[in-house]
């Protein structure tokens, strides 16, 4: 069995864990700590709630994109995290965004799409070279002496 921290040898993932971690620390201070003028965590889960969300969910996808951004731009966990955020994308586009079409500035699910593909990527190849998971997996694959 492939442990959870191999990883493709390649560079290809460093942009996008670095992308990743600005986009959803944004997003994810927004729906925590209130930051750049989010609702904050009561007013999130509120608002998922309204839409018959229930709050734990509500919280875990909070809380995915807040913590799980720093183990992006570590390379540490970097598949799980980024099983995480394709399914937070992908709950995003059928309880909010899909109904409003394509389009970003019609609220549609363009954006959405595309974070949620990149995160996909990352689940596939893992956290690449420059990582703590390509540190951990390297060891592990090394006699012991």
């Amino acid at each position: 069995m492939k442990s959870i921290f191999s990883t493709s040898a390649t560079w290809w993932q460093l942009p996008l864990r670095l992308v990743l971690f600005l986009t959803f620390w944004m997003h994810g201070s927004q729906k925590v700590l209130g930051m750049y003028e989010g609702p904050g965590l009561s007013g999130f889960v509120g608002w998922l709630g309204s839409m018959g969300v229930p709050a734990p969910l509500a919280y875990l996808a909070a809380f995915t994109e807040f913590l799980g951004c720093f183990g992006l731009a570590f390379g540490f966990l970097t598949r799980v995290v980024a099983l995480g955020l394709v399914v937070d994308m992908s709950v995003a586009i059928l309880t909010v965004h899909l109904k409003n079409g394509f389009f970003s500035e019609k609220g549609g699910y363009e954006y959405v799409l595309a974070l949620g593909c990149m995160a996909l990527a990352l689940l596939i190849g893992g956290g690449g070279n420059l990582s703590v998971d390509r540190m951990i997996s390297s060891r592990r694959s090394r006699p012991s002496a």
